[in-house]
């Protein structure tokens, strides 16, 4: 396979950019925390000379400034001891001061005249107020992922953020192991980031998917982020980095075993959907066995000087489709982690992670029986370096580097020798399935620094990211059919082997000033990123039933047939309300740049995905077509036949990154100690958003006729009658090429209101409960730019004023509809009470998806996109399912020997046994029309022990 090598020296050029950069200046950490401490006296006067002494899962010492201050940056998430001691005055003392991922812990130390008292025991918490957040954020702590009864994976935790929407409901670990899509106020899927203790590990291939799975008792601490000012979130979409536990001085170490099977499972099946399985009321999405276990252990190599940590764990997870589909998943993560400081200033880690999921049966559903799914495998792995050094008390830099990879293969478990892959008129597959073999590694380097100077924080970095898709598809038979109706008409569709490989590099520059004046804090900064998309070239074959017209061709490479520059400027003002400043309010402005799909360059290469449409019978229903079952050549996409070393495709001159103009205004209130408030109203636009469907190249609305009619009547009685469209074949481009752009002449909005209360662990309780209000709106200011194919598809509805709506259609799912919940309410909790008996649960209710009904691959005559799913509701969101509403408790008893503790858990999921439908057959034209595709779990027990010390 070949690999890019200039896309390597031009990310090494980036990173020693960016070293040299980030030596004269520094940045936000946003995967580790801060202490900033203003030591002063009884009246209120600041001391300069102060040593400040910071111990826990790191220790640093620091001398007060001039100002009195003293910074402590990249702390590890955990608990720490603060000292401060100054000739003539009693030593201060903060025995547990809580630092969270991304936070920037303000600690004042009052500091008594000695001999008034030996020492001062500060009884007082961690402030649970920030005045120099930039970000909206919720930090899950350790604490919470441990002692709240879930799932046990990250996309469990995503849901219960304010904002933050999920596509499935996970009871009890029933879709642990499936990658949820999920989106926030109204960014796309593909904006989502992920990130492992500062490095970027998202797949963009998947744009805004994660590259693996991972062992919940890995996590230190998971900081989820979804809007502000800061300059170091890259995109406007949902930012989730894991922050992985890390070796101490003290040793530590846990092990934990979860087990679950069908045999404590519950049956809520509606009694309507019985009969539609054959009177069987046992049948239903179900869980038949879930078993999670593992160990980690951390501590000290050398003692003040060296530490290690290491973890390992396995999951297995088998389920059943409401047809009863088989579908087990095993995961299985490694980690290590170890740590050095080589003096007080310079300190350095290395961090290797992986992570593989096996899959036998992926894609199970109502539309795939077994022989159509997938059997997966294919381990990810990341190996990260980072150094860290302090240049004084006022200069502060870091600098990362890693290698990630995420290869995985899928292969059709109906084989290459089963027959086509055969899509019948009710969109159930048959035969096979496709097979897809990916290799996507990614090179990273990043560096961060903060300086402070008087009243100034200057922050700044620089990062490059040259990532590689080296990926082969490939269809059994070569053919992807799909019947029309059950007569036998069907679309044969010849796909020609497929292999490109596409780099992108990623890099990006930040700089910002934070200016603190006594109550009022002010900040500034600006972003620039720049992105390019190359293709190599490659020889791709024949397809071996019709190579005239899809014939094999030497591609050359394209290079940079994509660059985006971004400026993305971001400002912010806090501040501070009263004496005791515990009331801030905030208010700030940032434009985002959206994230580039890896492979969008492939779209330009001669070699790209080419396809053609033939009209068939399938005269003996055999779910397959033969060549004497081909009745005539409609068009091919993709490539030129008279010419096809010649690309049909084109990538606008003008071809520019997407933008998010935010603006956020915020309250943040300290009710109690250890208990605080905050609300936020989030106003956004976006622009120049990119085509869901391409359209044909110098195409315009004109050029369509009305192709034909879907009439009916919906579920609820309201007839329809829409008309579809079709392109005149003789203004089709050559080729039937298509133009990757942006749409202009459009824009979307999202107005929503967030409102968060978070306890932390005091008092022998915690609690976090979110509530979110939504609303995300398309209009097409300029249909005449905006709309070109005036048909209405489920992923396009095209109607001025309309909710937006996502479609998603993710693994071991039926088609789901994310239209934003105007109402979402998540809450959790857990108490401690007495003889060891403690108590958690976890609530969450939201307003159920959209229902979009539409006719599925409808046959049209347009040359370019010959079927279509036609959307026949006039309203998007006018149709729900029904709300959501999972409730899961948590009974433990707890046994503690000296430093070690076990815990004897009984988890109970859907404590209700609701029922609540997740899914229906939207499709008009089906026999199985409205029909139940999906239901939430039943009730489930989990039994759990888990031993840490």
């Amino acid at each position: 396979m070949s690999r890019h090598q200039g896309g390597w020296r031009v990310a090494l050029l980036w990173a020693l950019a960016a070293s040299v950069w980030t030596a004269g200046e520094a940045s936000a950490q946003v995967f580790t925390g801060r202490i900033d401490v203003v030591a002063q006296d009884g009246t209120g006067a600041v001391l300069p000379g102060v040593t400040v002494d910071v111990s826990g899962p790191q220790n640093q010492s620091a001398v007060t400034d001039a100002r009195g201050e003293a910074h402590f940056l990249n702390l590890p998430p955990g608990s720490y001891e603060v000292k401060a001691s100054l000739s003539g005055f009693a030593d201060f003392l903060n025995r547990s001061l809580a630092v969270a991922a991304g936070s920037a812990v303000p600690l004042r130390v009052t500091m008594g005249v000695q001999g008034v008292a030996e020492q001062v025991h500060v009884s007082a918490e961690t402030p649970v107020l920030e005045p120099k957040r930039q970000t909206v954020s919720t930090n899950v702590t350790n604490q919470e992922l441990q002692n709240i009864p879930t799932a046990r994976d990250p996309w469990v935790v995503l849901q219960t953020v304010p904002g933050v929407v999920v596509d499935r409901v996970n009871v009890g670990g029933s879709e642990s192991g499936q990658q949820s899509n999920y989106i926030a106020k109204g960014a796309t899927t593909g904006d989502n980031t992920w990130f492992m203790d500062g490095i970027p590990i998202t797949d963009m291939s998947a744009l805004g998917s994660s590259p693996s799975y991972y062992d919940f008792d890995m996590f230190q601490e998971m900081q989820v982020t979804t809007g502000g000012a800061d300059a170091q979130q890259s995109t406007p979409g949902v930012q989730l980095n894991f922050v992985l536990k890390s070796g101490s001085n003290t040793p530590h170490g846990s092990t934990r075993l979860y087990y679950e099977n069908k045999n404590l499972q519950s049956s809520n099946v509606p009694a309507d959907l019985v009969e539609t399985l054959g009177g069987v009321s046992g049948k239903g999405n179900r869980l038949t066995k879930y078993a999670d276990y593992g160990v980690e252990l951390g501590g000290p190599i050398m003692k003040d000087k060296w530490w290690g940590w290491f973890s390992a764990a396995k999951t297995d997870v088998n389920i059943q489709t409401l047809e009863g589909f088989p579908d087990k998943t095993t995961l299985e993560d490694i980690g290590a982690k170890t740590s050095a400081a080589l003096n007080q200033k310079l300190r350095g880690n290395f961090t290797f992670f992986s992570g593989n999921k096996k899959k036998d049966g992926r894609g199970a559903g109502p539309e795939n029986p077994p022989e159509t799914t997938f059997i997966q495998n294919g381990p990810s792995k990341m190996y990260k370096g980072e150094a860290s050094y302090v240049a004084g008390n006022s200069l502060f830099l870091t600098a990362r580097g890693a290698h990630v990879n995420g290869p995985f293969s899928l292969t059709p478990k109906g084989g290459f020798d089963n027959g086509q892959v055969f899509v019948d008129h009710n969109g159930v597959f048959h035969n096979s399935n496709s097979f897809l073999d990916t290799d996507r590694p990614q090179v990273v380097f990043n560096g961060d620094g903060n300086w402070f100077r008087g009243r100034h924080e200057i922050k700044f970095g620089a990062s490059a990211r040259h990532y590689t898709d080296d990926s082969v598809i490939q269809y059994p038979g070569g053919f992807l059919d799909i019947e029309l109706n059950a007569a036998g008409t069907t679309f044969a569709i010849p796909i020609r082997p497929y292999h490109q490989v596409n780099h992108a590099l990623y890099s990006s520059l930040y700089a910002g000033d934070t200016i603190s004046l006594d109550r009022l804090t002010v900040n500034g900064s600006v972003r620039f990123d720049r992105t390019t998309n190359s293709v190599d070239a490659i020889t791709v074959q024949p397809h071996p039933v019709v190579p005239d017209v899809l014939p094999g061709v030497d591609a050359p490479a394209v290079n940079n047939a994509v660059v985006w520059n971004a400026w993305s400027p971001r400002a912010g003002v806090t501040y501070a309300v009263g004496a005791e400043r515990k009331t801030i309010v905030r208010g700030s402005y940032a434009s985002f740049a959206s994230q580039l799909l890896a492979t969008t360059a492939g779209n330009v290469s001669a070699a790209s995905y080419a396809y053609a449409y033939y009209l068939a019978v399938d005269s003996n229903h055999n779910f397959n077509i033969e060549p004497s079952e081909l009745r005539r050549f409609i068009t091919a996409k993709n490539i030129d036949t008279d010419n096809p070393a010649s690309p049909v495709n084109e990538i606008a001159p003008d071809f520019r990154a997407p933008r998010t103009h935010e603006v956020v205004v915020g309250i943040d209130r300290e009710l109690l100690p250890n208990f605080g408030l905050s609300a936020n109203y989030t106003w956004r636009r976006y622009v120049h958003q990119l085509w869901n469907e391409a359209p044909p190249i110098g195409v315009t609305s004109a050029d369509y006729f009305e192709d034909g009619r879907i009439a009916g009547t919906l579920p609820d009685g309201t007839p329809f009658d829409v008309p579809y469209f079709a392109l005149d074949a003789d203004r089709a481009p050559r080729g039937n090429g298509t133009l990757t752009s942006n749409r202009e002449g459009y824009h979307q909005t999202f107005n929503g209101v967030e409102i968060a209360a978070t306890k932390r662990l005091s008092h022998r309780w915690m609690s976090r409960v979110a509530f979110s209000w939504n609303d995300h709106k398309e209009y097409f200011d300029d249909p005449s730019r905006s709309i070109v194919d005036p048909t209405p598809v489920s992923a396009d509805p095209r109607i001025n004023g309309a909710v937006v709506t996502v479609p998603t259609a993710g693994s071991s799912k039926s088609q789901i509809y994310l239209t934003l919940p105007k109402y979402q309410l998540a809450a959790n909790g857990f108490y401690q009470g007495p003889w060891g008996l403690n108590l958690g649960g976890n609530f969450v209710l939201r307003q159920g998806y959209s229902e979009m009904f539409f006719a599925n691959d409808v046959g049209t005559d347009d040359p370019v996109y010959n079927t279509k799913d036609v959307l026949v509701v006039s309203t998007p969101g006018k149709y729900r399912l029904p709300n959501v509403k999972s409730l899961d408790a948590r009974v433990e008893k707890e046994l503690t020997f000296g430093r070690t503790r076990v815990a004897l858990d009984v988890d109970v999921f859907n404590l209700l046994n609701s029922g609540t439908v997740l899914g229906r057959k939207y499709d008009v034209e089906a026999d199985t029309y409205n029909q139940i595709t999906e239901i939430m779990n039943p009730r489930i027990v989990r039994f759990g022990v888990r031993l840490q010390f």
